[in-house]
């Protein structure tokens, strides 16, 4: 289906200092840099040109005013063409974005309740816009690392845009009570990933989710139902999946072509509520995979070039690798242009600083692939059936205990026993856990939490049934702040074992730790 591909780097002058760049809906591309070298991050530069870098016009330069609590600044470009949310403003052009001659920087008024205080670590760390102009959704991140998903509508007023009908659709309660079980819960669906791009038309979001591994996979969620699709299976991290005008493809931020830094060491062997019963890997993953590549470690984080339809249905599908050149490390945004035929994404040096300006644009033209119409616009839903609209609740999320211990039952037999404890310690033992009488668990993980330190995994479980597996596994992770970061420590205890040592064995296949060694 994807057929042959080419890609090109976007040529751009000398002297640019290049920031970000992406597809507009008309098929040029907005272009935000430095004006120079001494700029303040805060200083804002934006241009339009046609993809093969000729007719640049800038529109706009100046600084952005500060916002505490904000995640930086994005560029999300509305459908209509004549308007850029930036998370924390809203740039109007006349009369369009590609012919704009006067600009008007307008503020975004957040509802109280998330806009900023003590349990805010970040207003928004993801924005997004919805096909029908109006709605928007984002990510808040909480200071105690949790995080909640918002949709809401945009509404122009004399001193701005304020969100109005915010409403939360993520997931409040983890479990339910188990009416079987006195002594049991049932884990509810995950929704709290970061929100990558409205799909369906309007009526769901990509989203960073976790399905059947321990790290990361793209997921979409239906908006009217809350039901979550898998998008990516690849036992490795995967995370942001940009759908193409058609729906039919994306283009994936993953470490599946790295196979220096691909964690399926930890993700290979699926695993019964991974998002609920979470074993904390996921942060060093992503700190080990893509913050370490971007500053300092071999490998790469993509982006991959996929069909929706056989990444949602095969575990082993990758698609196509879009990285070619080793020294240079993917950075986002990923867009695709409307006539559905080329995606655009954003690459630096290894190591390179963001205000050096070093970054270029690429570009994937698809020679055979014939795109299907556009997927019609849908007004995204306010009627959420299971959307909480009193924000007050979000407060209380940071004063719940961070200790669980709770007992998750097999639809056919056994359990599974999760200890969740305030000192960073998390204990998941299987007791002939089945959900399907096919596939059994048994056996204990355990995590030992320290980001400033050492943070270590074990494993010991046996899968037994149809694709069997196995882990006799013992990672130890460095601290996530260091010049190689989350690196995997292979010196020796005070009994001479290396702190990271053993396999994972699933369906045939076994992969050892010390693949790994840097």
């Amino acid at each position: 289906m994807l057929g042959r591909v080419e890609i090109f780097t976007v040529p751009l002058a000398p002297d640019i200092r290049l920031r970000s760049a992406t597809y507009t809906p008309s098929g040029n591309v907005l272009v935000a840099y430095y004006p120079d070298a001494t700029a303040d991050v805060r200083h804002l530069s934006l241009a339009v040109m046609d993809d093969n870098g000729g007719n640049m016009r800038t529109f706009f330069s100046q600084p952005l005013p500060d916002r505490d609590k904000d995640n930086g600044i994005r560029f999300m470009v509305f459908p209509d063409n004549q308007r850029i949310f930036m998370g924390d403003f809203v740039l109007e052009c006349a009369p369009d974005i590609d012919n704009c001659e006067r600009t008007a920087l307008l503020p975004v008024k957040y509802p109280g309740e998330v806009a900023g205080g003590a349990h805010i670590s970040h207003r928004w760390s993801e924005i997004i816009t919805a096909p029908d102009n109006v709605h928007i959704a984002w990510t808040t991140l909480l200071s105690n690392y949790s995080a909640a998903v918002f949709t809401g509508k945009l509404e122009k007023d004399t001193r701005g845009y304020t969100i109005v009908s915010p409403r939360i659709v993520s997931t409040l309660e983890p479990f339910q009570a188990d009416p079987q079980h006195v002594d049991g819960v049932i884990p509810n669906p995950v929704r709290n990933g970061e929100v990558k791009q409205f799909v369906n038309g309007g009526a769901g979001i990509s989203m960073v989710g976790a399905s059947e591994s321990d790290l990361a996979d793209s997921v979409v969620q239906n908006l009217v139902t809350g039901a979550i699709t898998q998008i990516t299976r690849t036992p490795g991290y995967d995370e942001t999946t940009i759908f193409s005008p058609d729906e039919r493809l994306g283009i994936v931020m993953t470490s599946r072509f790295s196979d220096p830094t691909d964690l399926k060491i930890l993700g290979a062997i699926p695993k019964p509520y991974p998002a609920s019963l979470n074993m904390g890997l996921n942060m060093h993953a992503y700190t080990y995979a893509v913050t370490g590549v971007r500053k300092s470690r071999r490998g790469n984080i993509g982006p991959a070039l996929i069909d929706i339809e056989a990444s949602s249905t095969d575990q082993d599908y990758l698609g196509i690798n879009l990285h070619t050149q080793e020294e240079w490390v993917f950075r986002s945004p990923m867009s695709w242009h409307p006539a559905g035929k080329k995606a655009m994404w954003m690459e630096e040096p290894r190591g390179a600083s963001r205000l050096e300006g070093k970054r270029r644009i690429q570009v994937v033209r698809l020679l055979d692939y014939q795109p299907a119409p556009r997927v019609a616009t849908q007004v995204t839903p306010d009627d959420v059936p299971y959307a909480e609209t009193d924000l007050s609740v979000i407060e209380g999320l940071l004063q719940r205990s961070r200790e669980v211990d709770v007992k998750v039952y097999g639809q056919h037999s056994g359990y599974i026993h999760y200890r969740q404890g305030a000192g960073g310690t998390i204990e998941k033992t299987y007791i002939d856990f089945s959900d399907d009488g096919e596939s059994w668990y048994r056996g204990r993980e355990t995590m030992q939490l320290n980001p400033q330190g050492h943070s270590t995994y074990i494993a010991d479980l046996k899968l037994a049934g149809p694709r069997p597996g196995r882990m006799d596994l013992k990672v130890t992770f460095g601290p996530l702040q260091d010049p190689m970061p989350a690196r995997i420590v292979f010196s020796k205890d005070e009994t001479g074992v290396p702190l990271s040592h053993g396999y994972t064995e699933f369906d045939g296949q076994r992969l050892e730790i010390t693949n790994l060694v840097e």
